[in-house]
């Protein structure tokens, strides 16, 4: 019982980050935007200051910080220039793949890649959410896909399948 209620005293880091993201300064979201394209040490700063924020213990290991750099990115993506609520529990990430028009080809490609492709296809997918107008998304859904365990990572790939594929049969059942 007492870890039950020290469980719900817990921030959720992903909602926190999340949440900061959408209220940071227009050059900060616009530096996490560009993250992968500028390589920025400044940006990097901006995603340790918000995994600090948010009670994750900041780490210069690359295989730890690389999934959130990943999240934060994502997350600035989904936010836009508006500073929207890039996170959602509740809206799944294949569903909202589905509904920004994203292709089965590549719904197959991002649940089958692996190391830096995955990486490359979980951006455009980001990319393809805001395009599409399709935040906010579970963000859980993203770090579980991009992290280090794989038992999480494979569990992420099979849901992410499934709610694109139940939201797929529900468009066809509703055009019949």
């Amino acid at each position: 019982m007492a870890s039950a209620a020290a469980d719900q005293g817990r921030k959720d880091p992903v909602a926190s980050l999340a949440g900061q993201v959408a209220h940071l300064p227009n050059g900060d979201r616009a530096a996490l935007r560009r993250i992968y394209l500028t390589r920025s040490a400044g940006a990097d700063g901006v995603v340790q200051g918000l995994l600090h924020r948010a009670g994750v213990t900041p780490s210069d290991r690359p295989e730890v910080f690389a999934p959130w750099r990943l999240l934060a990115h994502v997350a600035a993506l989904l936010a836009g220039t508006g500073g929207q609520q890039p996170h959602a529990p509740g809206r799944r990430l294949g569903a909202a793949l589905h509904a920004a028009g994203y292709s089965e080809n590549r719904l197959l490609r991002l649940t089958a890649a692996r190391g830096p492709a995955l990486h490359d296809q979980i951006v455009r997918a980001g990319r393809m959410l805001a395009q599409g107008g399709q935040a906010p998304v579970n963000l859980w859904q993203v770090l579980d896909l991009a992290g280090r365990d794989p038992a999480r990572a494979e569990a992420a790939r099979i849901r992410i399948a499934q709610d694109y594929y139940a939201a797929a049969a529900r468009q066809e059942g509703d055009a019949k």
